[in-house]
């Protein structure tokens, strides 16, 4: 039974002061000082390690300036069999077309491709399948050789600047319909049947596909600003020779020429 003489006692609310859990109860006069915990903050990466901020920045730099062009940019390959113009040209037979190989007892054939002073072979790939409003980002000419001999064996790859076509030979760049000369037998007019500079001298050590830069010529031919006569291959120094597989027979898949463009305007 509740004592009829216990006094009563009023309580006091306690104030809701804040109270760090590591400290327990705290007195009053600490805990009317005590000031609430700090909110959280979300911290960059570049706040925890300012290096990396940089290297985010960059990241996305290169993300927005390069990735559109890596997702349209396109690669096409043309092998021979794409080629719609093809010759060999030979000073030891003038008036042939397909004078590739000398076996040596005056008949020629094109089933192999041995380059010589003086033995060429002319080539040409249509761009057609480049659609246009595009520019030309790389292009690469591969060349399967089988073996090169001579004292630091070496060809040359011509741009060509005459057209020339059907019965073309060593001694004109067509003869149908009717007979057009070179400048200088063999397309050896610098400046008038090829180029005044070779695109590029081609050394050989090993049996090995030959890759060639060509994006220069590519281009001048894409955009229009040159015609697209094709190429020459020729050995321009005496006592070396050089034998590649043929692109006319059964190697057709072997010979190359790798293009890779992008819409203009993309960068």
């Amino acid at each position: 039974a509740m004592n009829r003489n216990m006094t009563k006692v009023a309580l006091r609310p306690q104030p809701n002061h804040w109270r760090r859990p590591d400290l327990g109860r705290q007195s009053a006069s600490s805990a009317k000082t005590a000031e609430p915990p700090p909110s959280l903050k979300l911290l960059w990466p570049g706040e925890l390690c300012p290096p990396l901020i940089s290297f985010h920045r960059l990241l996305i730099a290169f993300f927005f300036l390069f990735f559109p062009a890596i997702l349209h940019a396109e690669t096409i390959v043309l092998d021979a069999s794409s080629c719609d113009r093809m010759a060999g040209m030979a000073e030891a037979a003038p008036r042939q077309s397909w004078a590739l190989t000398d076996s040596g007892s005056g008949m020629f054939s094109n089933a192999e491709v041995s380059l010589a002073q003086g033995r060429s072979l002319l080539i040409r790939f249509p761009l057609d399948g480049i659609p246009k409003g595009n520019r030309i980002v790389h292009a690469e000419f591969i060349v399967p050789i089988v073996w090169g001999y001579g004292n630091e064996p070496r060809f040359y790859l011509w741009r060509m600047l005459a057209d020339w076509g059907a019965g073309v030979c060593h001694l004109y760049r067509q003869t149908s319909p009717k007979p057009l000369p070179w400048t200088k037998p063999h397309a050896g007019g610098i400046s008038s049947d090829r180029a005044t500079r070779p695109t590029d001298i081609i050394r050989l050590s090993i049996t090995e596909n030959k890759t060639i830069n060509v994006p220069e010529d590519v281009e001048l031919w894409y955009t229009g600003a040159a015609p697209n006569n094709g190429w020459l291959l020729s050995v321009e120094d005496p006592g070396l020779y050089i034998r590649v597989y043929s692109p006319s027979f059964a190697y057709m898949a072997m010979w190359q020429l790798r293009i890779t463009f992008e819409p203009e305007g993309q960068r």
